[in-house]
């Protein structure tokens, strides 16, 4: 890894993990995930009761405070709220092994603060804690 720093050698692996798990959960669920074969805006496709959605996977190992931080951006250079071309951001939390799946339509903000260590939680993101529920047709 000449070419590339440790830390950002570091970030690929974890987003690569962080994708693999999302990629397990939506098969035990019955999904089928397709990875793009080329670079797009999300992760998945993902074919489910409700269709086809967009998916673009976040994670975070690291917990600041009483809470895990999450970007919610894309691009490298000018960061921007994942917007229209996304359907569900899902957040994997890891040291607790736990998903928030958030659809775009929520407008969620730049940085979205999960407590995931917190069963009393009234953040606003709680009720996307284990919701899969926008991968069902209502």
């Amino acid at each position: 890894p000449t070419s590339i720093s440790r830390m950002k050698l570091k970030s690929i692996v974890l987003g690569a993990l962080y994708e693999s798990e999302f990629e397990a959960e939506a098969l035990r669920r019955g999904f089928v995930p397709h990875r793009p074969a080329y670079p797009t805006e999300w992760d998945f496709l993902v074919e489910c009761p409700k269709g086809v959605l967009k998916v673009q996977v976040k994670g975070t190992s690291v917990e600041d405070k009483d809470s895990f931080k999450i970007m919610t951006a894309s691009g490298r250079r000018k960061k921007k709220v994942i917007g229209e071309e996304v359907d569900v951001i899902a957040c994997w939390v890891d040291p607790v092994r736990v998903w928030y799946l958030i659809p775009t339509s929520e407008k969620p903000t730049l940085t979205v603060r999960l407590f995931a260590t917190n069963p009393r939680s009234s953040s606003k993101y709680e009720k996307n804690r284990e919701n899969w529920s926008p991968f069902y047709a209502h």
